[in-house]
């Protein structure tokens, strides 16, 4: 393969790998960014590099639906949902004193595909934490929308449709009435499109198998040559002089960017580790240390006309430590209305079971084991399927009537990170400061869609998000308190669930 030159259709000035929530919000606030400063020409060349078209079918974000609430045991999350929240409910542009660089046009845009069903969250016996969540309200001074709920009122509440659920250690439960959930890929597919309709966006198909690396001066030409046996090989090479240049697709294509952001979620370790390996980087500054792939087991049940209607009328149900409900829509009066999107009309009713697990691999290239998603998402283990039947039963068993099962399944990845707080900055490695990471959205990072880009375009300019955002979204050496979304810690592995 030739070198690629700066007039290269392969090359941009912020090359985004990934279009989850996180490359797809930070497109969309580049592209708006540059829209801003000059109307008649785009001042940077981004482009969007995903295995596969938008919303990519792969990545966490693409689902049937994602909770979106305020409802955090963090301040620090609590106030960013918050502002998400604005984006999510209003039909107009909301704006502060705070948040003025907001671009215009973002509340219309994914407004239309939120329904604000409020949720009921169930709390163990041991458990503190919605004590923690509505503390963290009252001391807001946001009005509180969150209310006490017995749990027999639970069971009678929204037509009766929780009345079988099995409260057995269970002592608490409150309600939310702003929380509620968004059709998942109608909206990370509108800000995508907007995103590339704006100017400065392009997107690109093409699955990225390595991060290529050349020596400071050196000509990406000289580099393959090298890789291929031609040159003096890898063994020869100064690591004190490699450089970040590039990825490279699983066609062969290369991609060269002076600014390479990973928002790559749960492939993020595997796909670091040769770039490790080639440059030296000691196992306690491997991005292993900052996230594992984590996965979850999502089932889901197509619903007829009535059914739907009868499930529509409860909230977003958080069954404790132990998964989500997420009600249908509510089926529309009018078959061919616009604002519906195909997997709302298909009535799925969603059941989480949060019990998560790695699924670590001995990486080919490197030696090394890393968790990493299974690439058939369809796949279920026999014994997971049965453990997640079981939550459903606990929760909803009448939709198990008659011997019914699920009609979808799905093992759904991300990365998780030992505090849960996202990854959001430069790395740390001198040689790779080009190198930036959007990632580790910890199953709750969804929901921050329309605003979390707009902090990661700071991070890719070099400003700061403030000392508070700053340490939270920062490469650490330690982690101290509580984690922001302590239940999904993996604790086990996917292939114990797979019976030999």
């Amino acid at each position: 393969m030739g070198s690629v030159d700066s007039t290269s259709d392969n090359d941009s000035d912020i090359l985004i790998i990934g279009s989850g929530i996180f490359g797809t919000s930070t497109a969309y606030h580049l592209s708006q960014q540059s829209q801003t400063q000059n109307h008649a020409s785009p001042s940077r060349r981004i482009t969007v590099l995903d295995r596969a078209a938008t919303p990519s079918p792969a990545a966490a974000s693409s689902d049937i639906n994602k909770i979106v609430r305020a409802d955090y045991s963090k301040p620090f999350y609590m106030d960013l949902a918050y502002e998400a929240m604005r984006y999510w409910t209003s039909d107009t542009d909301p704006v502060t004193d705070t948040d003025t660089d907001s671009p215009p046009g973002l509340g219309p845009l994914t407004s239309r595909h939120f329904h604000q069903t409020g949720w009921v969250a169930l709390d163990e016996e041991d458990s503190d934490l919605s004590a923690r969540i509505r503390k963290n309200f009252r001391d807001s001074g946001r009005p509180d929308t969150s209310a006490d709920i017995s749990l027999d009122e639970v069971k009678t509440k929204w037509g009766g449709v929780l009345a079988g659920i099995d409260t057995t250690g269970y002592d608490k439960a409150y309600t939310n009435s702003s929380a509620g959930w968004a059709d998942a890929c109608a909206a990370v597919e509108a800000m995508m499109t907007e995103a590339t309709k704006a100017g400065g966006v392009r997107y690109e198909v093409g699955e990225v198998v390595e991060l290529v690396v050349c020596e400071k001066g050196e000509s990406e030409r000289e580099s393959e040559s090298n890789r291929d046996g031609d040159g003096d090989g890898d063994g020869d090479q100064d690591k004190s002089k490699l450089k970040l240049t590039g990825v490279r697709t699983a066609n062969g294509r290369t991609f060269t960017s002076p600014k390479i952001l990973l928002a790559t979620g749960a492939w993020t370790p595997w796909l670091m580790s040769p770039l490790e390996q080639k440059m030296n980087i000691a196992p306690r500054d491997s991005i292993q240390r900052q996230m594992q792939a984590a996965g979850v087991c999502v089932a889901a049940f197509r619903l007829s006309e009535d059914e739907a209607r009868n499930y529509s009328q409860m909230p977003v149900l958080i069954y404790g430590s132990k998964g989500e409900v997420m009600p249908p829509p509510r089926p529309s009066s009018s078959t061919t209305s616009t604002s519906t999107s195909t997997r709302e009309q298909q009535r799925f009713f969603k059941f989480t079971n949060s019990n998560t697990f790695l699924n670590t691999k001995v990486h080919p290239d490197t030696g090394q084991e890393i968790s990493v998603p299974e690439p058939d998402q369809k796949a279920i283990p026999e014994m997971l399927a049965t453990e997640s039947i079981e939550v459903i039963r606990q929760r909803v068993p009448e939709i198990l009537g008659n011997g019914r099962t699920p009609d979808d399944w799905r093992l759904c990845w991300d990365a998780v990170s030992p505090d849960q707080n996202q990854l959001i900055t430069q790395h740390p490695d001198p040689r790779l400061s080009n190198l930036y990471f959007a990632t580790a959205g910890s199953f709750h990072s969804w929901k921050f869609l329309p605003n979390i880009g707009r902090y990661v375009v700071n991070v890719l300019d070099g400003k700061s998000n403030g000392v508070e955002k700053d340490e939270a979204w920062a490469w650490k050496t330690t982690w101290e308190g509580r984690g922001a979304h302590e239940k999904v810690l993996p604790k086990r592995e996917l292939g114990s669930l797979s019976k030999s």
